[in-house]
């Protein structure tokens, strides 16, 4: 419908109004639909706290576990030597039957080595690196197998008698010996010694070095006696032989997982489970040793070598060595093999606690070294070592 003029002006100046109205309404009551404006709050007034910083004090440092200094030990005892002392052991071999006791010296030998021979016979390599004997026996001969041990230490080695087998059982020993005595190389070595030339001691007199010295129950096949000191200041020389660490050294040594023992029995055969045994004093902490029911005894020299002692064998370390016998094919005297190269099992016997392990020599030209089961070298405590080649296949028995 159209407007006149008045009315449209009439119907604007309403609308004006109406909204004027509007306006003033929601000022006044601040009604719905019109956002009412509010005033900014002021801020809060902020609590000061007082930070007090205590007083700088030292930081305590915690006190380092001493540490011991590096030490030069014998490779065979452990024992703390000087610095440059040179490392010529000397290996000897010494009779075990039943005439040739009580031997000579063996307490002052730093490792002990015993080998199954023939029949119930056991046959002893000494090894004297730490301090050499006036001298020791009885002397005896050797077997392949033996000389098989003696390359490993790349020493001097003395014995009397020895049987060249056929291969595989042949060995040359002045081939892989490098101070083998009874060879050529050491003219004069098998001197007779005589004691109204000299003392044990003299080595400045002309004299020889082997005697034999028979007495009451001793026949002179188990009577022969070398000057073990005497032939190491004569034929040594400057030579020094390869230093090998066939197991470690600590004192007190101690093994957690280890087993508490009193006697070790080595059999060596079937025939006398008690035939070698071992028992631990815990009082002296060491092993003695004892053979077919009786205190295995040995002689140590007093008074220059004319007098001596008498006590019965111990040690301070037993190694148990086990190794594979055999016997040489069609040989009438029915000599045994032993297998030294290779690897095998091993039981420790150290302050009175028993822990088990292993032994390798990969080849002839390695040597031998004795592991603890978890693959770390075996730690003796400082002191002599007896170690026993038992055969593999015979149990031994540990209480």
């Amino acid at each position: 419908m159209k407007r006149s003029k008045a009315q449209s002006i009439r119907f604007s100046r309403g609308l004006l109004l109406a909204a004027l109205a509007v306006c003033v309404s929601a000022v006044l009551c601040g009604c719905d639909g019109i956002a009412a404006i509010e005033p900014t709050p002021s801020a809060e007034p902020t609590q000061q706290i007082e930070i007090i910083t205590p007083e700088p004090t030292d930081t305590p440092v915690p006190t380092p576990s001493p540490t011991p200094e590096p030490q030069n030990r014998s490779l065979t005892s452990g024992k703390v030597i000087a610095e440059g002392t040179p490392f010529r052991p000397f290996i000897m071999s010494i009779d075990n039957a039943n005439g040739a006791k009580p031997q000579t010296s063996l307490m002052e030998a730093d490792i002990v080595y015993e080998f199954l021979a023939e029949g119930a016979i056991t046959r002893l390599q000494a090894v004297f690196n730490d301090t050499y004997p006036l001298y020791a026996g009885p002397l005896r001969s050797t077997r392949y197998y033996i000389i098989d041990m003696v390359q490993e230490w790349d020493c001097m080695y003395l014995h009397q008698g020895y049987v060249l087998l056929a291969s595989p059982y042949k060995r040359i020993p002045g081939r892989l010996i490098s101070l083998y005595l009874p060879g050529g190389d050491f003219p004069g070595y098998s001197a007779k010694f005589s004691r109204s030339k000299g003392a044990y001691d003299d080595y400045e007199t002309t004299n020889g070095y082997l005697f034999r010295q028979t007495e009451e129950g001793r026949g002179s096949v188990h009577a022969l006696y070398a000057r073990v000191s005497a032939l190491v200041n004569r034929y040594y020389g400057d030579y020094t032989s390869k230093e090998c660490e066939r197991f470690a050294f600590m004192e007190n040594v101690s093994y957690a997982d280890g087993e508490a023992f009193t006697t070790v029995s080595l059999p060596y055969s079937s025939d006398n489970p008690e035939w070698i045994q071992f028992t631990y004093d815990p009082a002296e902490n060491r092993l003695y040793r004892s053979e077919s029911g009786e205190a295995f005894m040995t002689r140590t020299l007093t008074n220059h070598g004319d007098e001596y002692s008498t006590e019965q064998m111990n040690v301070q370390n037993l190694v148990v060595q086990y190794c594979d016998y055999g016997y040489v094919k069609d040989d009438s005297k029915h000599r045994r093999t032993c297998e030294m190269i290779g690897s095998g099992k091993c039981d420790y016997f150290i302050n009175g606690v028993h822990v088990s392990g292993t032994w390798s020599r990969p080849t002839a030209d390695d040597y031998t070294s004795y592991f603890l089961d978890d693959g770390s070298l075996v730690i003796l405590e400082p002191g002599n070592t007896w170690i026993a080649v038992h055969p593999s296949d015979i149990a031994v028995n540990i209480e």
